[in-house]
């Protein structure tokens, strides 16, 4: 049996590229094709925040949290060493930061190194230390996995070798949910409470619908440094039980389930498992249309509505039109699930198994 290592900085956190993997190789295991295991650089908590199949095993090379730099190459013989041991064929990399470790730690070993990205490529090219990455080490690897059809275009022509690119979507549940009870006047935005994520937009946006319709609420759903924004936002406009901020939270299906209407204004994604969330509760999104991510998920004026990076002004109009027509915002709702078969799970395995079982011909 191919026996396949996810490898990962922290496997017990709690960011959508932990949801994603979670799920792709608890898929994986369940098939019963694959023996599938988890890395991870260090574990900071006891368990991990999303499920992972029993039949996974769970492994870590260290104790505490390094930053990437010359504090990895101890870590090189280390991973070589567990590779070696646990007679992995494939390990992938959640993060092209991982492939300075796995490449170097599968030199000359039979072992093929899948480099799985989480961001834009054009994210990649402002960070100095992941472009050099990008540039000098991920190209290494036997193949790579991007998160959007845009994306693995552009990274072709950054890196070349076009050929050993695959565009993989984040997998949404199987089937759309519908809420049986009458909708909330709800908005609802879950992400981590950070300067890539836009907050300072959303304070500014959620701000003046809140004030504009008093009878709405909006949900951020989250943890992060940007919290403090939102608190002030709060205190400022005396929005107390309107602009709620719960923090983690353990049910986000249940915000979901219950909104009217779903909202990111992030300044960076990937693909924004957010999106695909709410697309499962028949949610109309709207979102800054930022690359990439949104464009591919949200058909704009059919399912939700795409605003020009970073127009808070049409944001709120865009928003103002769903609260105020509900046969609109009904429609959008209805049409959500348009284009969901490529971000399914069954749609996304065959590409998954397509690449695992070439690498290993």
């Amino acid at each position: 049996m191919v026996k396949i290592c996810f490898f990962s900085g922290d496997i017990t956190r709690s960011g959508g590229t932990e949801r994603v993997s979670t799920m792709i190789a608890n898929e994986l295991a369940r098939q019963g094709q694959f023996e599938v295991c988890f890395l991870s650089l260090c574990e900071q908590k006891d368990s991990p925040f999303f499920y992972i199949d029993d039949n996974i095993k769970q492994y870590k090379l260290g104790e505490r949290w390094i930053q990437p730099g010359l504090a990895y190459l101890p870590i090189i013989p280390k991973l070589r060493r567990f590779l070696k041991e646990k007679a992995i064929d494939i390990i992938i990399d959640i993060d092209i930061v991982l492939d300075c470790l796995s490449i170097p730690a599968s030199r000359g070993l039979k072992i093929k190194v899948v480099s799985w990205e989480h961001f834009n490529c054009d994210y990649e090219l402002t960070v100095s230390y992941r472009r050099f990455i990008l540039k000098n080490i991920t190209k290494r690897a036997d193949y790579i996995i991007t998160l959007t059809e845009g994306d693995k275009v552009r990274y072709g022509q950054v890196i070349g070798c076009a050929e050993k690119i695959e565009a993989i979507y984040n997998p949404m549940k199987e089937r759309i949910v519908s809420y049986e009870g009458e909708k909330k006047k709800w908005i609802v935005t879950a992400v981590r409470l950070v300067y890539d994520k836009g907050i300072d937009y959303l304070t500014e946006i959620a701000s003046k619908v809140l004030l504009r319709y008093p009878d709405w609420k909006w949900f951020v759903l989250g943890e992060g440094d940007e919290r403090k924004k939102l608190e002030a936002c709060i205190q400022e406009y005396g929005l107390e039980g309107r602009l709620v901020v719960p923090g983690l939270v353990d049910c986000v299906d249940e915000y979901l389930s219950k909104a009217k209407l779903f909202v990111l204004t992030s300044r960076v994604e990937g693909l924004p498992m957010c999106l695909l969330e709410a697309k499962t509760y028949k949610l109309p999104c709207i979102s800054f249309n930022i690359p990439t991510g949104p464009d591919e998920i949200i058909e704009d004026e059919i399912s939700g509505y795409l605003v020009e990076p970073f127009d808070c002004e049409k944001m709120i109009n865009r928003i103002s039109e769903l609260v105020e027509n509900e046969v609109l915002l009904s429609s959008f709702a209805d049409r959500t699930k348009n284009n969901i078969y490529k971000f399914q799970m069954t749609s996304i395995m065959e590409k998954w198994n397509r690449v695992l079982k070439g690498l290993c011909e």
